[in-house]
């Protein structure tokens, strides 16, 4: 009887401990893509955005027009306006962690993020190397997923040609291999978490290092050459 009461306390006290610490978890985002935000991008200026990249001097790190000369840096140029205003929001709220983007961010009003997001998503976005890798196990992971692993297609968020869903799905095509390396292992390792639901996460912890480097380089831009 007593240890049927000891092992009852255990589970309630396991139970609150449980309940304590969803409660205290922040969101991973406090982004909503709801009627106000879509309408906020709907009628943002990309004219204004195009004047707050240059005086922010966003081509330092992303090109003049949104693609980086750096493979370790992102290429926003063409991503979903509703992607990018998403992540000038998480910098801002020090729910995507990076020091010199939140120096960027902190200031910025919505509307001002807004039109940086419409201008850069109005930019070509950079092109697919021709030599992208084409192993029929990275085009089973791309259009199939894995149900075993409870992987879902890569297209089935980001589009069959890998240009981006809707609001918070960015393209894959276009981005550096390096940088698609170094993100997707920033998920696997729990330095960014503004995913919602934990999806991204839970989707490269289950791929293999090998896997996420034959993914770089089915999605991967072409890496500019360096200047001699």
């Amino acid at each position: 009887m007593e240890h049927m009461i000891m092992m009852r306390l255990m589970a309630v006290l396991s139970g609150m401990l449980l309940f304590t610490s969803v409660a205290n978890a922040g969101p991973s985002s406090l982004v909503a893509f709801d009627l106000p935000t879509l309408g906020l991008l709907q009628t943002a200026d990309p004219a204004r955005g195009e004047e707050l990249a240059s005086s922010g001097k966003c081509s330092k790190c992303h090109g003049d027009a949104g693609v980086s000369d750096d493979p370790e840096d992102v290429n926003i140029a063409g991503l979903r306006a509703s992607y990018i205003y998403k992540q000038l929001k998480d910098y801002q709220d020090k729910n995507r962690d990076d020091k010199d983007m939140y120096k960027k961010t902190r200031d910025l009003d919505d509307q001002q993020m807004a039109d940086l997001a419409v201008w850069f998503a109005s930019q070509a976005p950079a092109s697919v190397a021709a030599d992208r890798n084409a192993d029929p196990a990275v085009l089973k992971l791309v259009f199939n997923g894995d149900p075993t692993r409870l992987l879902k297609a890569c297209a089935s968020c980001h589009g069959r040609d890998g240009r981006g869903g809707q609001f918070d799905h960015p393209a894959l095509s276009g981005q550096y291999p390096e940088y698609f390396i170094y993100t997707l292992t920033e998920f696997s390792e729990d330095d960014r978490t503004n995913d919602v639901y934990s999806r991204m996460r839970h989707i490269a912890q289950e791929l293999t290092e090998e896997e996420i480097e034959a993914l770089a380089s089915y999605y991967g831009a072409a890496v500019p050459e360096e200047e001699e």
